[in-house]
């Protein structure tokens, strides 16, 4: 099987902007967030998990999950959070193994979540890729993208590691200030994964 790297990085770091460009070279990527959202609508053991963890009003009369609801009970209560990621993630775990046999033919695959190593998932992959850029850089960009302010983003931003500690945990790390160009970073660990065998760790 390919080796099976994890792409991460804090709020506003730009994951998805440099899991599009691995995408464009042929590298499969699996994006948690969204196999998230997709799984609490179709996955029925799950959704029957959620409505006894946070009650019937978390799927809406039309069957759709009710986020602001869900988000209202998990954002200020920490208990509530664990409850809500030890009921998705496995569920996305599995989601994405079973996604993995299904790539063939290719030079390795990326697995994109914001927080891998926050959930003590380092040692699930061949390597780590943390995307970084200064906190004040983030909160640019994701006021501008999510139009919200600055408490809001510091909000969301509470709940990840400090940029240095996720920086210092990364096997291969990619700037992406404004300052430095993405693409020569990207097409360096994409050289050094296509020759590293099966269990190396480009970048160390």
């Amino acid at each position: 099987m390919p080796s099976h790297y994890a792409v991460t990085g804090n709020i506003g770091s730009g994951k998805t902007t440099v899991c599009r460009m691995f995408e464009r070279m042929g590298v499969p990527v699996y994006y948690a967030d969204a196999a998230a959202k997709r799984l609490m609508h179709e996955n029925r053991d799950l959704r029957s998990a959620l409505t006894s963890a946070f009650g019937s009003e978390v799927y809406g009369a039309d069957g759709r999950l009710n986020r602001r609801h869900l988000a209202g009970r998990v954002f200020a209560d920490d208990a509530a959070l664990a409850r809500l990621n030890g009921l998705v993630h496995p569920a996305v775990h599995a989601d994405a193994a079973r996604w993995r046999t299904r790539q063939v033919g290719v030079p390795y695959t990326l697995y994109e979540a914001a927080i891998v190593l926050e959930l003590g998932r380092a040692d699930d992959f061949s390597g780590v890729i943390v995307v970084a850029a200064p906190e004040a850089v983030r909160a640019r960009r994701v006021m501008r993208r999510d139009g919200v302010d600055h408490a809001a983003f510091a909000a969301r931003a509470a709940k990840q590691w400090p940029d240095r500690r996720k920086e210092a945990a990364a096997d291969f790390l990619i700037q992406n200030d404004g300052t430095r160009l993405l693409l020569p970073q990207v097409l360096r660990f994409d050289h050094e994964a296509r020759r590293a065998q099966p269990a190396a760790h480009p970048g160390r």
